[in-house]
């Protein structure tokens, strides 16, 4: 019985020592992430709402991590990445809407049906190429950071993974968008993905929206600045509209924008993008940065088409 005694304690302390010497060793990587500039630079944001309490960036930053805090502290920078990507977000999408209504106003209005067709592929490539890939590498950057807690989230509606669920949603647009095309041969078809894609923002942004109330207090901002500073420097070639032109100007507007998201809000945050596993990882002092992400631009199909045709 005495043995028994001896070998109980022994695997109690054993186990103990090898549970404190792992969360030290998550405790020492989450340190290292939060040395990386761009937490640092996170300016969105006034501060966070967690548990009823106001969190800031520059005290989770400063406050030593404690094994006792550890889990709370992950949580917490996980809701403030989720709002910081949630502004993301919402900076693109009146853009994305403004010309979801020009390609409406072109079919409805003008009966447009050419520009109509080629303004809603474009759009279609813009999503794909773009917004699709930022979704992607913003909502794995959640997801890598949350997979360093000790313990599993709890499923408390009150305290839920925001965003990152509303950001996966983007990779299956295509997906949802051909299951709800009744017809992929006349021009009506164009109207129905119109009609989809801009049903599915609406939905998504809202989700977002939802989840911004809850925890987020950012800095006072407007939502259509991206969107006006587009329409700001167009404005010089506005008397000679043409809208093939301002379509290839939105799309590098775009572009420029998210790639300097991703090198403010994910590279300088210290995530990576692996191309071989198309997962985000912690990067390591042996990792070279990439500061740049090469975007395709085509005027081919989206990446995961539309099955429309022209006329």
């Amino acid at each position: 019985m005495f043995p028994l005694k001896i070998f109980t304690s022994s695997f109690l302390l054993y186990s103990v020592i090898l549970y404190t010497n792992a969360k030290m060793g998550l405790i020492e990587q989450l340190d290292k992430l939060l040395q990386y500039s761009g937490w640092n630079n996170l300016n969105d944001l006034k501060f966070i709402h967690y548990y009823k309490k106001p969190h800031f960036i520059q005290h989770l930053e400063a406050t030593p991590t404690r094994i006792k805090n550890y889990d709370y502290k992950v949580r917490v920078l996980t809701i403030y990445l989720g709002c910081t990507y949630a502004k993301v977000m919402q900076n693109l999408y009146p853009i994305i809407r403004n010309l979801i209504q020009d390609c409406q106003r072109k079919f409805y209005i003008k009966n447009d049906f050419i520009n109509g067709c080629f303004s809603t592929k474009k759009l279609l490539n813009i999503i794909s190429s773009l917004i699709v890939p930022l979704a992607t590498l913003l909502k794995g950057a959640m997801n890598t950071l949350y997979l360093l807690r000790n313990k599993p989230w709890c499923n408390m509606k009150s305290y839920s993974y925001m965003v990152s669920f509303r950001l996966e949603k983007f990779e299956n647009i295509f997906d949802h968008i051909n299951k709800h095309i009744q017809s992929h041969y006349n021009i009506f078809a164009y109207h129905e993905v119109l009609k989809t894609v801009d049903n599915f923002f609406i939905y998504i942004m809202s989700e977002i929206n939802n989840d911004t109330t809850q925890f987020c207090v950012f800095v006072p901002f407007d939502k259509n600045c991206l969107w006006n500073e587009c329409i700001q420097e167009y404005k010089p070639s506005i008397d000679v509209y043409l809208p093939l032109l301002f379509l290839e100007f939105i799309t590098k507007k775009i572009k420029n924008y998210i790639q300097t998201v991703i090198t403010e809000k994910y590279f300088h945050l210290g995530f990576i993008f692996d191309p071989i596993t198309e997962e985000t990882t912690l990067a390591t002092s042996e990792d070279l940065m990439e500061l740049e992400l090469e975007f395709k631009e085509t005027d081919e199909y989206p990446l995961k088409p539309i099955l429309i045709e022209t006329l």
